[in-house]
């Protein structure tokens, strides 16, 4: 009997490695650009504490630059038009809370006359927002 020789088979293997590169640098692209989305268009000063609390997403938010303007979905908007936007954001919220973040130059009164507003409406949390200091660092 004749004996033929055995062929070897070459397995085929799929190469990872640049599906693995690929992988890595999507990953640092988004990690890269997820840490400098801001929350709104408006540049505000606000002041620093130690300790702060955290507030819903859903939640109402009212700027004061400052000057003393207010500024409500990223517009400008008046005294007269900050009551009316209030009243019906706070009638239709769920958890009735609205978040005031002021510049540290803006007016105490300018903060006190928003709270006001949203007391009048209907709002049952009022929040003040502050950025929350960093250990070790003294900046003003």
């Amino acid at each position: 009997m004749r004996r033929f020789p055995h062929k070897r088979r070459t397995r085929s293997a799929i190469q990872l490695t640049a599906l693995i590169d690929m992988v890595f640098l999507l990953l640092i692209y988004f990690l890269l650009t997820s840490s400098f989305v801001e929350q709104e268009g408006v540049s505000i000063n606000v002041p620093r504490v130690t300790a702060t609390d955290l507030y819903s997403e859903k939640t109402i938010m009212v700027l004061i630059d400052k000057s003393g303007g207010f500024h409500l979905d990223q517009q400008a908007v008046s005294d007269q038009q900050l009551e009316s936007l209030l009243r019906t954001y706070i009638s239709l919220s769920l958890d009735k809370g609205v978040v005031v973040k002021a510049d540290r130059q803006a007016s105490y009164e300018r903060v006190a006359r928003v709270l006001d507003i949203a007391r009048e409406n209907g709002a049952r949390q009022l929040h003040l927002a502050m950025e929350k200091k960093m250990p070790g660092k003294n900046k003003n």
